[in-house]
């Protein structure tokens, strides 16, 4: 059997091994998922070989793609070191401080949203100027509620974005029971008002720290941080949310993979 055959086996193999199906958690992540829960049990120490790709594909019953994405995933997060011939070595017990976003999906954007915690500070109507619109990309004059929150994750107490989300006033009654989020907040408008997002806008930016980001993030004045700005549009082309994610320079890393169809 050819890799590529081996591959499209694994993956049909996958749903009889009880892994995710598509539009659930992606079956890397729970790779992901076990390799850690197991790193945090004391399976493996500091400087032992993890199990090869193969024994993980035979293990999981997945193809060598899906165990290839669960293991760089690791590495990003400075877990493991992966060398030619070598195979994955563990090189540390906890994840590096980096946190590493990385989304190529809709689904994924709501599994990162459900790993972490969004800790609301203020929530505000506003009537949205010139300026402040052109940033966001939406139609001066308008209104909009301002949810400033903190995104934090399980491991950390220090977060690791600082966030304005903007929400249609349409959807007040969704914006005012908001305390502590752990879903995108997309989902719960989609769930409470029976629309769909169809589309997702991304711009990312480099720029330095203003006062009020840098007291949120606890970093000093002006220190770069990478600003991700997501747009979200219903099957109508309406936009209905808007989020700004400041992110401290220092410790956050966006990944990305790009794939030919």
């Amino acid at each position: 059997m050819s890799e590529a055959e081996h591959d499209r086996a694994g993956e049909r193999d996958g749903e009889a091994a009880g892994l995710p199906e598509r539009g659930e958690t992606p079956r890397y992540q729970e790779i992901v998922r076990v390799l850690l829960d197991e790193i945090d049990a004391g399976v493996y120490a500091v400087g032992d070989r993890l199990p090869t790709e193969q024994e993980l594909c035979a293990r999981f019953t997945v193809s060598r793609h899906t165990v290839r994405e669960a293991l760089r995933r690791l590495q990003e997060m400075g877990y493991i070191l992966r060398r030619q011939g070598s195979g994955s070595v563990l090189a540390a017990r906890r994840a590096a401080g980096r946190f590493v976003n990385s989304i190529s999906s809709l689904d994924e954007l709501m599994q990162y949203a459900a790993s972490t915690r969004l800790e609301i500070l203020s929530v505000d109507r506003i009537i949205v100027e010139e300026e402040l619109a052109a940033r966001l990309g939406c139609r001066p004059e308008t209104q909009w509620f301002r949810v400033s929150a903190l995104r934090r994750t399980e491991a950390t107490s220090e977060p690791f974005s600082y966030v304005e989300v903007y929400v249609d006033v349409a959807f007040a009654d969704v914006v005012r029971t908001l305390d502590v989020v752990q879903y995108a907040i997309y989902t719960v408008l989609e769930q409470r008002y029976g629309i769909r997002i169809a589309e997702v806008m991304q711009d990312i930016e480099a720029a330095p720290a203003d006062l009020n980001v840098a007291s949120r993030l606890h970093i000093p004045p002006q220190s770069p941080i990478l600003v991700v700005t997501r747009r979200y549009f219903t099957d109508d082309g309406r936009l209905v949310e808007i989020a700004v994610n400041a992110h401290p320079g220092a410790d956050f890393r966006y990944a990305m993979t790009l794939q030919r169809r």
